[in-house]
């Protein structure tokens, strides 16, 4: 259960870090990290994670009362998360300082960071209770 709970620290010290940052704007719009092969990531995701599995969630969209029941794949969302994130060290590495930042900022606001709240809120369940 403890590294569940890394986890979910983890995924707490991301979102206090998105608004420790402050926005910027890229020095290129042609710095494109390489595909990810989000195959490979979803094995060691599942892997590492084997007692997350499937959970029910609420897709809210953006009207009051046109909310959406789903099933969500905890597997997938760390994998995705682990795909945008990994777009975010290549550009540490290979582009710039600001590209980075703007495609963490982005990603989270956009898309990991969505998967990364609905599965902070499962893994808060008492069903994985990582607490």
């Amino acid at each position: 259960m403890e590294h569940l709970r890394e986890l979910a620290k983890s995924f707490d010290k991301l979102t206090a870090t998105y608004f420790e940052v402050d926005d910027v704007e890229p020095d290129s719009e042609d710095s494109l990290a390489p595909p990810i092969d989000y195959v490979v990531l979803y094995k060691r995701a599942a892997n590492a994670f084997p007692e997350l599995g499937c959970y029910p969630a609420i897709d809210v969209g953006g009207t009051l009362g046109e909310e959406e029941a789903l099933v969500a794949d905890a597997i997938d969302d760390l994998a995705d998360i682990a795909r945008d994130l990994s777009e975010v060290l290549w550009h540490i590495e290979k582009s710039s300082e600001a590209d980075a930042i703007w495609e963490f900022r982005f990603g989270y606001q956009s898309h990991w960071g969505a998967h990364l709240h609905r599965l902070r809120h499962y893994l808060h369940s008492s069903r994985i209770a990582a607490w």
